[in-house]
């Protein structure tokens, strides 16, 4: 037997020397059914977790995924297989805010380009007829009215489903990021009954929240009522305003087709003429010129009869072709008048009933409060249906998605009774 000082004999294998383990390290064991090592190899641990002993359950736990739940098993990929393309992320499945931006600039051009239209036909038109220049006015009103509540309305819609869309981008990353399984389009997958831890990198450790369902997409088609009664809700208000300008326009018209009743002669620039007025005429006549508001000051007229006459302001504006109301005629009793008129060669004046004047202006007041009054129907009846419709809409989904949860739950405890181990008495 050789000592320390003198090392190994002369030919022999030196051995290396090993320190002696400590008593509390034990190697683990080799399952039952495994072949031995190879003489002179010592077998190493696979992992650190080996080594462990993990506590059992405690009571109250969770119970393990269902298989249906698990995430898919993906084949590895053997050496030089092309590398397979990359799941998409959860950004990728939700899905885009609507409505798009290209609404904003087809409802805010509605009253840039009615503006533009009302201007053209006004503009340099002096013998504009009184139904023109009331619609010219009322219509760009209204369009503001449809431009302001249609911008309105898209800058709502997108900001709710932005708003929904971002928490659902921070709810899915949370919910990735806590190890629960994901699905290939990015939808998190959790199983009920799944503990998710809610602490995140750089924040205090929070309650831990309990995951719910699969998220539930319930599609369009199964909701009552239809997506098209949203569609016939807004198109009332227009519908609405189409109405009443038919009807401005077609009560304007008929008024204006009504020619006034002359009861003088006509003078051909200066002269006089001699007329009879009955006792229906008084109080309904006036004086009618083919001049325009310019020509005033170029002529002059005198009505002279039995009683006293003479001319005051017209009552109402009127025009009928080429002929204009000037003034309003006194007349007091019935009798025979005579006017006398002075001015250019180039006019014509004659002394005509007013009472087509007056009714003209009755029917385009009519016409004019028809307009607003069924705007302001259409406008409400149009705002209830849309917001009616989308309240029970709502209702209905979220009814839907209770029920589809109840089935999926339903679904998940018959897997788990079926799987769970049946326990018989000896």
């Amino acid at each position: 037997m050789t000592s320390p000082e003198e090392g190994p004999p002369p030919g022999g294998a030196q051995q290396p020397s090993h320190p002696s383990p400590p008593p509390e390290f034990r190697l683990p064991k080799a399952p039952q059914g495994a072949p031995p090592p190879p003489p002179g190899e010592v077998q190493q641990p696979s992992s650190r977790a080996e080594n462990l002993q993990l506590p059992t359950a405690a009571r109250g736990t969770p119970p393990p995924p269902p298989a249906q739940y698990l995430p898919p098993q993906r084949p590895t990929a053997s050496p030089g297989a092309p590398p397979a393309p990359a799941a998409p992320s959860a950004e990728a499945s939700l899905p885009e805010v609507k409505p798009a931006r290209l609404w904003y600039w087809v409802f805010g051009a509605i009253f840039p380009v009615n503006l533009l239209i009302s201007i053209l036909l006004l503009s340099d038109n002096p013998g504009a007829s009184p139904a023109l220049i009331v619609s010219g006015i009322m219509t760009p009103i209204l369009t503001f009215m449809i431009s302001l509540i249609g911008c309105l309305t898209v800058m709502v819609i997108r900001t709710t489903r932005i708003s929904a869309r971002r928490t659902e981008q921070a709810r899915r990353a949370r919910v990735a990021a806590s190890g629960v399984p994901v699905s290939p389009d990015g939808i998190p997958m959790p199983y009920p009954g799944q503990r998710i831890p809610a602490a995140q990198p750089g924040y205090a450790a929070q309650q831990a929240l309990v995951a719910h369902m699969p998220p539930v997409e319930i599609p369009a088609k199964d909701i009552r009522p239809r997506r098209r009664w949203m569609a016939v809700g807004a198109l009332i208000f227009p519908l609405a305003f189409v109405l009443g300008m038919t009807g401005f326009w077609t009560f304007g018209s008929s008024a204006a087709e009504a020619s006034p009743e002359f009861a003088s002669g006509i003078i051909q620039g200066s002269g006089s003429v001699s007329f009879q007025v009955s006792q229906d005429q008084v109080g309904s006549l006036g004086l009618y010129s083919t001049g325009g508001p310019d020509d005033e000051n170029s002529f002059t007229c005198d009505l002279s009869g039995p009683s006293y006459a003479g001319f005051a302001e017209k009552p109402v504006g009127y025009s009928h072709g080429e002929w204009r109301l000037v003034e309003s005629a006194v007349v007091t009793f019935p009798g025979t008048y005579t006017l006398d008129c002075s001015g250019p060669g180039t006019l014509e004046f004659a002394i005509a009933d007013t009472d087509v004047a007056v009714a003209y202006d009755e029917a385009m007041l009519a016409s004019f409060g028809m307009v607003l009054l069924s705007c302001f129907v259409g406008f409400f009846v149009s705002l209830t249906v849309v917001v009616t419709v989308g309240v029970r809409r709502s209702a209905h989904r979220k009814r839907l998605t209770r029920e589809h949860q109840a089935r999926m739950f339903q679904t998940w405890a018959q897997a788990r009774d079926q799987s769970a181990p049946q326990h018989y008495p000896t």
